[in-house]
């Protein structure tokens, strides 16, 4: 199945998952086959190869290409959506971005104003760093309170790198991304749980 905006931006594509690589997802709908690019984010949430999957869509329109990207979650689409609104950031470093830091840890490090994190990331410079640290700000405060408006009460999941790998490892069980976040903050609530080892076990037992 595939739902259009009023204003023909796709909104999701819903199919059987062809092929999928760290950066690209085929998905068969109706016979035909939609090669989607994707952050390494949402590459580790997909099903298998043959299952039924659905990703959220943003269509980049060029004159000389029509560009189809996938996302896995509303909010990674939210924080790519936003980062290509920023001058000097297409939807390739928007994707990039997303590849090397998880949407929570991304979160994470323009909240924490950790530009060092950002220069990490293939094709971030110093300036680059910059602009996102100052413009991304109130934008993730933007995201937040539309969620909030929507229902969705829970604060963005800031992760640092142990709360990351713990979301990970829960998802990898099978647990719902909502019950790990959740699960993760209970734990966190208990006291302070320095390494990935704890935090997994402390999440499981509340979770």
């Amino acid at each position: 199945m595939i739902n259009w905006y009023p204003d023909n931006m796709l909104d999701y594509i819903e199919g059987k998952l062809v092929q999928k690589t760290p950066t690209t997802a085929v998905i068969d709908n109706n016979g035909l086959g939609y090669s989607l690019r994707i952050s390494v984010s949402t590459s580790g949430l997909l099903p298998s190869e043959g299952q039924q999957v659905k990703l959220k869509t943003y269509l980049h329109v060029r004159e000389d290409i029509l560009q189809l990207y996938g996302f896995a979650e509303d909010g990674e689409r939210d924080l790519f959506l936003a980062l290509i609104s920023i001058s000097g950031v297409g939807p390739k470093l928007a994707q990039t971005i997303l590849s090397g830091l998880s949407p929570d840890r991304f979160v994470a490090a323009i909240q924490n104003n950790d530009q060092a994190t950002l220069n990490n990331i293939s094709g971030v410079g110093k300036k680059t760093a910059e602009r996102l640290l100052v413009e991304m700000r109130d934008k993730i405060k933007s995201i937040a309170s539309a969620a909030a408006a929507d229902g969705l009460s829970a604060p963005p999941f800031a992760a640092t790198a142990a709360e990351n790998e713990a979301l990970m490892a829960l998802l990898s069980l099978g647990y719902s991304r909502q019950k790990a976040e959740n699960a993760i903050r209970k734990a966190q609530h208990s006291g302070s749980i320095a390494s990935t080892e704890e935090l997994v076990k402390k999440a499981l037992q509340v979770i």
